[in-house]
């Protein structure tokens, strides 16, 4: 029996579990924290369907497994520490619009990896959904990694990748191992994504397209799960071993789609 659930459901051969029956506008027990903490470990990705929080409620949740991250203080946003910041494909007047640029989250990626110590997990509660569409893709860059030759091992093992916000190509880059090691599990991955730029130490072009292809093989559908949002669910996944990515579709054009966001702060990749 697993403390604190009533189910336990894997979800694809790529990642994800659904636990039901916990809420997370409680405060957690130690055992149900440890329970979670497990399923993160061994699932990168974990969905508690059902679940009525508000923005503080999602951050306390957020705070059990580390410093939860104050968004936008890098851009001199003012935002209050204690909530969930807010996402949306509304634009200014409040209608739903497709934004299509190089920092858009329709590109696969992994959340902040320009910063020196990139975030642990995310936690993405969804508000408001689409009747259809509006899905994040998670491809499983630990599973990717496994499946590489290991001609392609030995020659990827040391590199160092460059990256810089997609956003804001005047910061400063940082840069981080391409094949990361999990401090928690031992397993390695791919660590890469839409702010990566090429790999320290190598021609531009050259390590862009090796980038490319890594990428390319990491989101192959085997490696993927594809969650279906509904109104309620809260997902939280690893970001040092999943990329993700909103689906495009023209739904996103037609229909609201709100989420909140916490950020758990992670250590320095080796």
């Amino acid at each position: 029996m697993v403390i604190g659930f009533s189910s336990i459901e894997r979800l694809a051969a790529a990642g994800g579990v659904r636990l039901t029956g916990v809420d997370l506008s409680l405060p957690l027990s130690p055992e149900l924290k440890d329970a979670i903490v497990d399923a993160f470990l061994a699932h990168h990705v974990v969905v508690f369907p059902d679940q009525r929080l508000t923005r503080e409620q999602q951050f306390a949740f957020a705070a059990n497994f580390g410093e939860v991250e104050v968004h936008g203080a890098h851009r001199g946003e003012s935002k209050r520490y204690g909530v969930a910041h807010v996402m949306t494909n509304l634009d200014a007047e409040g209608n739903p619009t497709i934004r299509v640029s190089r920092a858009a989250n329709y590109h696969w990626h992994t959340d902040k990896p320009y910063h020196p110590a990139p975030p642990l997990l995310t936690t993405l509660y969804a508000v408001e959904v689409p009747p259809i569409g509006g899905n994040t893709e998670f491809a499983n860059t630990a599973l990717a990694y496994n499946a590489l030759p290991e001609d392609i091992k030995r020659r990827i093992a040391g590199l160092r990748v460059v990256f810089r916000p997609a956003f804001d190509a005047s910061r400063p880059a940082v840069d981080h191992p391409l094949v990361r090691t999990n401090p928690d599990t031992g397993r390695k991955a791919l660590y890469l994504g839409n702010h990566s730029s090429h790999i320290r130490g190598m021609p531009e072009a050259e390590g862009a397209a090796l980038l490319a292809e890594l990428l390319e093989h990491a989101t192959q559908r085997h490696f993927v799960y594809v969650h279906r949002w509904r109104v309620g669910d809260l997902v939280m996944w690893d970001n040092r071993c999943l990329l993700h990515r909103v689906v495009a579709g023209e739904e996103m054009g037609k229909y609201r789609r709100v989420m909140h966001r916490s950020v758990v702060r992670g250590t320095v990749p080796v």
